[in-house]
């Protein structure tokens, strides 16, 4: 779980087929693993076509990522996440 975490914090944006070929594990599995992230309140799911979350504000990708539809989920590494990660 937490090189799940660590791809998508260093990574931004990255499809999932991305994720799971850096983590050496199926699509299938990782949907799993970020089910169970975002359950647990360490990831956060993103729609695109909304207003950008106020977290999304000082990405520099986030003009661009919400400028258009995206195919899928975006996940974002919430607080707790970062927490995570820090402490581990």
């Amino acid at each position: 779980m937490k090189d799940i975490l660590k791809v998508i914090r260093d990574e931004g944006l990255v499809s999932k087929r991305d994720i799971a070929n850096k983590v050496g594990i199926q699509e299938s599995a990782l949907e799993s693993v970020l089910s169970l992230l975002s359950s647990k309140g360490y990831l956060k799911t993103i729609d695109s076509t909304g207003e950008m979350p106020s977290g999304c504000i000082e990405c520099p990708i986030s003009k661009g990522c919400m400028q258009k539809p995206l195919a899928g989920s975006v996940y974002i590494i919430t607080e707790k996440g970062k927490n995570y990660l820090q402490k581990n």
